[in-house]
């Protein structure tokens, strides 16, 4: 593999781990809400491991391969979370129905229920 193919290779790793990073700050900042996400732990860490494993000239190391694949797992995970929260808010039931709504549901009607009121408001034979 010659020079030129050396570096285009690296720019190209490393654009897809700057591409992760972005994105694992875009979901944590979702999740912790700050604007200054400086504060926030699990980002400073992340960032830290990047910077650790950032390739230096021509030297290229199976750790950092470990690093970028953990950091695409968690933020395939963090992603995945968010989206499931998403849909069982959405689909969550509102809880136990009544007889009559679950009666509506499958088209019956409940009769009506006898009471004073409705017997003085009908007619008697």
């Amino acid at each position: 593999m010659d020079l030129a193919n050396q570096n285009e290779s690296r720019d190209k790793m490393a654009s897809n781990s700057y591409r992760t990073l972005r994105s694992l700050a875009r979901e944590l900042k979702l999740i912790y809400k700050k604007k200054d996400m400086c504060e926030v732990p699990v980002y400073a860490y992340v960032q830290e491991q990047f910077r650790n494993f950032q390739v230096t000239g021509e030297k290229m190391c199976r750790a950092r391969q470990e690093a970028e694949h953990l950091a695409q797992t968690y933020l395939c995970y963090l992603e995945s979370t968010r989206k499931h929260e998403a849909i069982s808010a959405h689909y969550r039931g509102k809880g136990e129905r009544s007889v009559e709504s679950s009666a509506n549901i499958v088209g019956l009607k409940l009769p009506k229920l006898y009471s004073e009121e409705t017997a003085q408001k009908s007619p008697e034979h």
